[in-house]
């Protein structure tokens, strides 16, 4: 089983992203992949903010995930789990919501994590393979 972070997502969907086919790669490669649906609003929070690409296109791109890989919601046991344990993570400010990936996909039993921020991850998640397309 395998967890995508939002910056593969967005690599992927974005086809004049600079890592693009590594990151189309790394979705079309795992045996049906996953992620949350919060890495969704991230994705569109990304493609609309930083690339600027039209609110419209964002969110069609955004929404046709669903069709390459499981889209399941956080739920408050991963909120709980995650605020509980920052502390002895050593997670503070927004690394909270990388917590919060990790946590889910450890739920899911996720084998690995892919993400283009490795750094972000292996405090959150020393227990998961992280790997970078």
């Amino acid at each position: 089983m395998t967890f995508l972070d939002t910056g593969i997502i967005v690599g992927a969907v974005l086809g004049s992203h600079p890592e693009h086919a590594a990151c189309l790669s790394a979705l079309q490669d795992s045996e049906r992949p996953f992620t949350n649906s919060h890495a969704l609003a991230e994705t569109f929070a990304t493609l609309t903010g930083f690339y600027k690409v039209p609110t419209e296109v964002a969110a069609e791109l955004t929404l046709s995930l669903c069709d390459s890989i499981d889209v399941e919601a956080l739920a408050l046991v991963d909120y709980e789990r995650s605020i509980r344990e920052a502390r002895t993570r050593g997670v503070m400010g927004g690394g909270i919501y990388d917590s919060l990936h990790a946590t889910f996909a450890r739920r899911k039993k996720a084998v690995q994590i892919v993400t283009r921020n490795p750094s972000h991850f292996q405090h959150v998640a020393p227990d998961i393979e992280i790997l970078t397309p």
